[in-house]
């Protein structure tokens, strides 16, 4: 058991970054906390009990490595000559499924998945473990989203662009790139702790009366795309203070967003107050 366990502990903290990282996931999860009506508060809190969405912000990445599948579903790879996204040609099918079959419903890339999960939260007839589940997913794929080289598909979304990030070309235990300078580098420059971070967000977002917008994840994947050419770099590129003051806003805009954004899907999935779970009647 304790091989197992520390087999574990190696695939979960010797994995290049993810999406944001944990400050990044756990801001969205607080801005969307502080925007929840009450009714939509009270579903979280029977589905979660005593954690809370920035708990399990980061719990997607941390059980990506003992379910491979899933690695697919944080992103979507967008060509870089594409202007928008195309399920067809952006969002791979699953394994053993034929494209256009009965069985090509939900396929492995985030937009898809959102959806998907978005189906689960709703479902009051499904066990309230695997609704626990889906929210998890959901509160996580959401932020996935709207870090921009998550809907770019070259270079491995910018992973395989290696940068100089302040100074630093290592990362932790991997190379500095574009992917975790987004994932990470620009927002751990700010030098915030998360609480205050979140306050300077929630500031801006009542100061400008930013809204949530578009509610649909194929919208938020061309609007998170339409992000990626400003902020590319060349390999060797440098993620310096100049770069920082040019992207940090559009960073702290994307967070804001993603967070509003969880909070309306949210709010629209959970209109009741929760009930006692009640199994779906069996099929003959």
């Amino acid at each position: 058991m304790r091989k197992l366990f520390a087999a574990f502990l190696l695939l979960t903290f010797s994995t290049p970054a993810f999406a944001w990282g944990r400050q990044g996931h756990r801001l969205v999860a607080l801005i969307a906390e502080q925007h929840l009506t009450p009714v939509a508060l009270q579903n979280v809190r029977a589905l979660l009990g005593t954690e809370t969405l920035g708990d399990v912000s980061s719990w997607a990445d941390t059980y990506r490595p003992m379910e491979t599948q899933t690695a697919g579903w944080h992103y979507v790879n967008i060509p870089a000559d594409a202007d928008t996204y195309n399920r067809d040609r952006d969002c791979p099918v699953q394994p053993g499924v034929t494209r256009g079959s009965a069985n090509d419903v939900w396929r492995d890339c985030v937009v898809d998945r959102i959806l998907f999960f978005e189906t689960r939260v709703a479902d009051p007839h499904l066990d309230p473990p695997d609704r626990a589940i889906a929210l998890k997913y959901l509160v996580h794929f959401i932020g996935d989203l709207h870090q921009p080289m998550h809907t770019y598909g070259p270079f491995e979304g910018g992973n395989g662009i290696t940068t100089v990030t302040f100074g630093a070309t290592a990362c932790g235990r991997y190379p500095c790139s574009l992917h975790s300078a987004w994932d990470s580098g620009l927002i751990q420059h700010r030098g915030l702790s998360t609480s205050a971070y979140d306050s300077v967000l929630e500031k801006e977002i009542s100061t400008t009366h930013e809204v949530a917008g578009m509610d649909d994840p194929v919208a938020w994947a061309a609007e998170s795309n339409a992000a990626v050419a400003a902020a590319l770099l060349p390999v060797g590129g440098a993620v310096d203070e100049a770069y920082y003051a040019r992207e940090i806003p559009v960073v702290d805009h994307l967070l804001e967003l993603a967070g509003l954004r969880l909070a309306a899907v949210l709010n629209r999935l959970f209109t009741d107050p929760p009930k006692v779970f009640v199994p779906a009647p069996e099929t003959p």
